[in-house]
């Protein structure tokens, strides 16, 4: 299912992720499997064109237990490590969706990206059709489609505009890999950290405030027109079988314009997914997440769920309870605002065949078709279940 959403460049994960600084698409994504207990996952990877399938198959692999001399295989592999693991472990090309794509983007691509970036943002409708590649199709066989090439730009502009007007960073990197100078003309802030604008023979003088204000302004209103981009993000799948088996999994492209090797909730042990079966003392249970990756993982927020979820007979309390907490947590306390979500489901060990869905949420919206009240902090909903 998640190789499914992975393929589908409207969602971020896969092909048409976000781009990172480096106009690159990097990749988180899990899988635990609620029998074994087992877990993969890959983190900052852009080499293979379903993430998902690679964390399976770590996943599978170090479910057969020691390897040679007693070492312990790994459950989680990132950047160029992963391409090397599958490589000694002598998989096809074909092998569980591990099909290879270019990491860098190739030159004509490059020259494609060059030429929106010296436009407005937007391509011409003649270009498009010059090129041969439509938004959502890849560039070059690369995770990258062009309407993310677009939303980079976009994004790059808006970074250029709050670095000229703050002078933080130094510098952004541009897509060919050279790293541009931001800052002339730009701002400064001299020794006694007041704002000034540097002017194009490179001495300071005094900023307005009004200079600043009305950057933020435009800035929002850029934000608020590319509201829908954002709209499709991390993806996730909980699978429930007909003897109650659980398994859950989560993929994510990472939020846009992420410093290059930043790992998201996504891959992480405890934060982007959990499963476990039902035995005789407890209740089967599974979840993936979604939202705010940092934040998610500084309150292993998966595991939190299941914690939460099986120690309550009602499933509506415990979300709330867990979204409270969340909000709530000290290690929060610097985010003025926090995201988060997921999907969940319980299986009832006592009764046959019943399970119990649950989603909730912080985040603006989830694609299981929920959308948060504007006065509201939080959204939770829960159905039965016959298997």
């Amino acid at each position: 299912m998640i190789r499914i959403l992975e393929d589908d460049p409207v969602t971020n994960a896969g092909t048409g992720s976000n781009l990172n600084l480096d106009g690159l698409v990097e990749c988180d994504a899990s899988l635990m499997d609620g029998t074994t207990l087992g877990f993969g996952s890959v983190g900052a990877v852009s080499d293979f064109k379903n993430p998902i399938s690679v964390a399976a198959t770590i996943l599978q692999e170090s479910d057969q237990g020691p390897l040679s001399l007693g070492r312990i295989p790994p459950i989680m592999l990132v950047g160029p490590g992963v391409a090397q693991w599958v490589d000694t472990m002598d998989y096809s090309p074909s092998h569980a969706g591990l099909e290879r794509v270019p990491r860098v983007l190739s030159a004509d691509a490059l020259a494609k990206a060059r030429e929106l970036m010296s436009e407005t943002g937007e391509a011409k409708e003649q270009d498009k059709g010059n090129s041969g590649v439509t938004d959502c199709e890849s560039v070059g066989g690369s995770l990258v489609t062009m309407e993310a090439l677009r939303r980079y730009v976009r994004f790059q502009s808006m970074l250029n505009k709050a670095v000229v007007a703050t002078g933080s960073d130094s510098g952004t990197t541009a897509l060919d890999g050279q790293t541009e100078s931001l800052q002339k003309p730009g701002s400064i802030k001299d020794s006694d950290g007041k704002s000034r604008k540097r002017n194009r023979t490179g001495t300071a003088e005094p900023m307005s405030s009004n200079s600043g204000s009305s950057t933020k302004r435009q800035n929002a209103q850029e934000a608020l027109e590319i509201d829908d981009d954002r709209l499709q993000d991390t993806v996730g799948a909980i699978c429930i079988d007909g003897q109650g088996r659980v398994a859950a999994g989560v993929s994510s492209g990472g939020i846009a314009m992420k410093f290059p090797g930043r790992v998201s909730e996504a891959a992480l042990f405890g934060a982007g997914c959990w499963a476990q079966d039902a035995t005789e003392e407890t209740d089967g249970f599974a979840c993936s997440l979604t939202g705010a990756g940092e934040q998610i993982t500084k309150t292993l927020l998966a595991r939190t769920c299941i914690d939460t979820y099986l120690v309550h007979d009602d499933l509506s309390e415990a979300a709330h309870e867990i979204l409270d907490r969340f909000m709530k947590s000290p290690l929060l306390r610097g985010y003025p605002d926090k995201h988060a979500g997921w999907i969940g489901v319980r299986v009832d060990r006592e009764a046959d065949g019943r399970a119990e869905l649950v989603f909730a949420h912080t985040t603006q919206t989830m694609t299981v078709m929920s959308k948060k009240n504007p006065e509201s902090t939080k959204v939770v909903s829960t159905r039965m279940v016959k298997l």
